[in-house]
């Protein structure tokens, strides 16, 4: 009788020990698991997606990742760069936090700081940024802040090309220009 309980406590530490064994060492907070929400299908680190009309780049867009998620058509980006191309020269880039590209109608949509500078030193920068690709023309419906050399322009909405030389602001427009006739 006495081997009987000395075996059953034996048994019984050994599984106490057992189970002790299996817990985690910290308990992981409720905050860093990750949701229940969707999933990516598909997910790429380092993504390019180039655009070329007969054989010659017109842009190139670049991000860190590329995620394709299961019923949607575009897919979404982290970290955006997209470089456009006249000719096959490169005359701006495009930089912004995130973004969403369409890969039938190659349209992109990015947010986040967005900036566009060109080789020649003019520059936008907004929160969201729209390019089209069909008409190659990138429009917005927020604050714009635009400067070249040491004018400077801001206001809402905003239609322009790539390469800024083209650009219109649509709403509550204010301006700093300086004037060259009065500098040597």
């Amino acid at each position: 009788m006495k081997s009987e309980v000395n075996t059953f406590v034996l048994i019984g530490l050994v599984g106490v020990l057992f189970l002790t064994g299996c817990q985690p060492e910290e308990q992981i907070p409720a905050a860093t698991v990750r949701s229940s929400g969707p999933h990516p299908q598909q997910q790429i680190f380092d993504y390019r997606l180039i655009e070329t009309t007969a054989g010659i780049r017109q842009w190139i867009l670049a991000s860190e990742e590329m995620q394709k998620f299961s019923g949607q058509e575009d897919v979404l980006l982290i970290t955006v760069k997209m470089d456009f191309f006249r000719e096959g020269e490169h005359f701006s880039t495009l930089v912004a936090d995130s973004g969403r590209a369409n890969p039938t109608t190659h349209d992109i949509h990015t947010w986040g700081d967005v900036v566009v500078q060109t080789q020649d030193g003019r520059r936008l920068e907004t929160q969201e940024l729209f390019f089209d690709n069909q008409t190659q023309l990138i429009h917005n419906d927020v604050f714009n802040h635009f400067t070249r050399d040491e004018d400077v322009v801001t206001g809402i909405g905003l239609e322009a090309t790539p390469d800024l030389e083209y650009i219109e602001i649509k709403q509550r427009v204010a301006a700093d220009v300086s004037d060259e006739t009065g500098t040597e």
